[in-house]
């Protein structure tokens, strides 16, 4: 019989991939007391810093609490209490109070950098327990644990193996030895970028700006600081046809697809240093299972990716995280694998609804003709401050977030 805590669960985690969905496992997993080692195939510490800013809900800071780690991130963020839809003409179509909601569930909306909130992760984490230029090749099982191979020819050996690869995962390829289709493409890519902008009164603290236009065109854009504005250009694959970034550049191109946008589109876009737009191709996958086998699992993008329409895919990615090594901590070794099929059961249809949603509503976005972008205007404006914002929260604010998953009651001896 187990006579202390270090004898009656697991003792050691591996987790592959240092994002958002990895660090946030691992700094949980320590603060379950359980040893957690990240292994990171990118070599520099800069690599992982890159990305520009996007929008925290209520749900990622209430799951950061449950680690201890929703002060910090707010220390760095800016709290949003509006979230307002307008369209390329300058129409206001919806405008989403947030105050309310963050002061029902207890936790803000907040936008940040990527980049400040993977600082608080390393830094909950620790760098000594993260391998920078580890590349995963594979791994071995037996009834006592799991042990990892890399390709510089070292071994690591845990109680479970995380994959938190993000989209393209080295390690839900190998569970599925290769068989699986590639990523869905949702059409449309994402040129996302800080620029230095100055200016109250031309981007208001506090609102986060979604702006949809006609053409296969939209428009997202905040205030990060008092100094800084993130944005995200959003365009369908027919208007990128438009854009030649060969001959002339990114910052040029956009300035000319959003000519004709309100203030302040083309300031943003003018502001912005060439070598700050990045490119983003956005995809994700269709919903589905198989996220754990033996005593291997998937976090994150890895195992559910979602476009950015919900802004939800590191709010998921930490709310897997925070789940996986919430279950683990009262995780017996020889329970591993159940406790691992126990974590997707309970996590596989919140994400899926997530999965789907944001995949409908960036259809909206593909729209080009202008009456059917009108009609679209029109529903947003008679729905989206009602219903879609109900719709919205009650998928964001689930109370099986608080409740977390529940490892089932063992069955006979020495069954799994």
């Amino acid at each position: 019989m187990a006579t202390n805590r270090e004898a009656a669960t697991i003792r050691k985690a591996l987790v592959i991939g240092a994002g958002i969905g990895g660090l946030t496992t691992a700094a949980g997993l320590l603060r379950q007391g359980i040893e957690t080692e990240v292994f990171e195939a990118r070599r520099t510490p800069g690599l992982l810093l890159t990305g520009g800013g996007f929008m925290l809900w209520h749900n990622a800071f209430l799951a950061l609490r449950r680690i201890g780690l929703d002060e910090a991130v707010a220390a760095d963020s800016v709290r949003m209490r509006f979230h307002e839809f307008r369209s390329d003409t300058g129409r206001r179509l919806a405008r989403w109070h947030l105050d309310g909601p963050s002061e029902r569930c207890g936790a803000p909306a907040c936008a940040l950098r990527r980049s400040a909130l993977h600082k608080v992760l390393t830094h909950a984490v620790g760098d000594h327990r993260i391998r920078l230029g580890s590349r995963l090749t594979g791994w071995t099982e037996d009834d006592e644990g799991v042990t990892a191979h890399f390709a510089d020819g070292s071994t690591a050996r845990g109680d479970v193996l995380i994959g938190a690869d993000g989209l393209r995962s080295t390690v839900r390829a190998r569970m599925r030895r290769g068989f699986e289709p590639p990523p869905r493409y949702a059409g449309y890519t994402a040129w996302q970028a800080i620029t230095r902008l100055p200016g109250e009164s031309l981007v208001p603290t506090g609102t986060f700006f979604n702006l949809w236009g006609r053409g296969g065109l939209r428009f997202l854009y905040c205030r990060l600081d008092e100094n800084e504005v993130y944005w995200d250009a959003i365009t369908s694959d027919r208007a990128a046809t438009g854009l030649d970034t060969l001959r002339h550049s990114r910052r040029d191109e956009l300035a000319a697809a959003y000519r004709h946008w309100p203030d302040p589109v083309g300031r943003i876009i003018a502001s912005t240093d060439e070598e700050a737009i990045l490119p983003i191709a956005v995809h994700d996958r269709p919903p589905g299972g198989g996220w754990a086998h033996g005593r291997v699992v998937l976090v994150g993008d890895a195992a559910h990716p979602m476009t950015l329409n919900l802004s939800q895919g590191a709010g998921q990615a930490i709310e897997s995280g925070v789940a996986l090594a919430g279950l683990l901590g009262r995780t017996p070794p020889d329970e591993v694998p159940r406790a691992l099929r126990a974590f997707e059961a309970a996590r596989r249809e919140r994400t899926a609804d997530m999965v789907s949603t944001s995949w409908r509503i960036g259809t909206l976005g593909l729209v080009h003709s202008t009456p059917l972008c009108r009609l679209r205007d029109l529903m947003m404006y008679a729905f989206f401050d009602t219903v879609a914002r109900g719709q919205s929260y009650g998928l964001m604010l689930d109370d099986r977030l608080e409740r977390g998953p529940v490892l089932p009651a063992a069955g006979p001896a020495g069954t799994r």
